[in-house]
C-alpha cells in the first residue's frame, strides 16, 4: 500500500510557513491542508485571510490542500469570488460534508457542477455516515477524491478502516498521531493492498490541553509533524509528486 500524500491539517497564524518549508524540503511527500473558516479565523487551526494569502505566497510544498468549513464550503458551491480567490494557491480542495452545519443548506447538483466546472483542483470528498448517498454523482468526475473521515478533526481512530471503494481515490483520516500512525498504516495496507491512498491528521499533531472541557491550549506541534512524516517515508510511493498551481 505505497501512499501519495500525508496530509498534515491545521496550520494556522502561530506557525511560521518557512518552518513549513523547511519540512517539505526533507519530506516531499506532506501536504499542508490549510482550513478555511472565515467565523474562527485566527484562532486555532483557523487562520486568517492574510495568513492564508502569505502562504499561498511563500510555500514551497509541492502539495498543498485547502479544506473548506461551513460557509466557506457553502460559499464554493454558490460560486462566490473570494472562496474561489483564495483557493487559488493551492491543488486540493476538501469539501467538509461533515464538519460544521452544511447538511441541508445546499444543492447537490449545484454541487458536483461546481466541481466538474474546475477541473485545475483534485476535490475531497469528507465521507462518513449520512452522505454515502453523494458517490454515484461523482463516479463519472474524475477530478474528485474520497476521504474517509468519521472524526472530523476530533482525533478519533475508527471502530475499523474501510476498504478503498471502487471508481473513487480514496484516503484515511481519523485519530491518526505520532504514536499509533506506524500500527495503522500497516492495518490500512492490509484492507487497501497494492492501492495508492493518502493519509490524513489534524489533532494528532497538535498539543492540545483541556480545563474540564475547555480547551486551554490547541498548538501546531512541528517535532510531532517530523515524527509522522518520519514514519510515513518507508510507504510513499516513488511516483513524483503533483505540481502546485500558479501562486497567486
Amino acid at each position: 500500500m505505497p501512499i501519495q500524500y500525508c496530509s498534515i491539517t491545521g496550520a494556522d497564524d502561530a506557525v511560521d510557513v518557512s518552518d513549513l518549508n523547511a519540512i517539505a524540503q526533507q519530506y516531499p511527500f506532506v501536504e499542508w491542508a490549510i482550513l478555511l473558516l472565515q467565523a474562527q479565523a485566527g484562532q486555532s487551526r483557523f487562520p486568517t485571510t492574510e495568513w492564508i494569502e502569505r502562504f499561498s505566497l511563500n510555500n514551497e510544498c509541492a502539495n498543498a490542500a485547502m479544506h473548506l468549513c461551513d460557509d466557506a464550503f457553502l460559499g464554493f458551491v454558490e460560486g462566490k469570488r473570494e472562496v474561489f480567490e483564495l483557493m487559488q494557491g493551492f491543488n486540493r480542495i476538501q469539501l467538509n460534508l461533515k464538519f460544521g452545519d452544511v447538511k441541508g443548506r445546499f444543492d447537490e447538483g449545484e454541487l458536483v457542477a461546481r466541481v466538474k466546472e474546475a477541473p485545475r483542483w483534485q476535490f475531497i470528498l469528507q465521507y462518513a455516515k449520512g452522505n454515502e448517498h453523494l458517490l454515484p454523482k461523482f463516479v463519472d468526475v474524475p477530478n474528485h477524491a474520497v476521504l474517509f473521515d468519521e472524526s472530523a478533526g476530533r482525533g478519533e481512530l475508527p471502530e475499523g478502516w474501510q476498504a478503498p471503494i471502487a471508481g473513487h481515490f480514496c484516503g484515511y483520516a481519523g485519530g491518526l498521531n505520532p504514536a499509533n500512525v506506524g500500527q495503522n498504516l500497516e492495518i490500512i495496507s492490509k484492507v487497501a493492498p497494492n492501492y495508492t491512498t493518502w493519509i490524513d491528521m489534524e489533532t494528532g499533531v497538535r498539543d492540545v490541553e483541556k480545563e474540564g472541557d475547555k480547551i486551554i491550549r490547541d498548538e501546531f506541534n512541528l517535532d510531532k509533524v517530523r515524527s509522522v512524516l518520519a514514519t510515513a517515508q518507508p510507504y510513499v510511493v516513488s511516483a513524483p509528486a503533483n505540481t502546485l498551481v500558479a501562486k497567486r
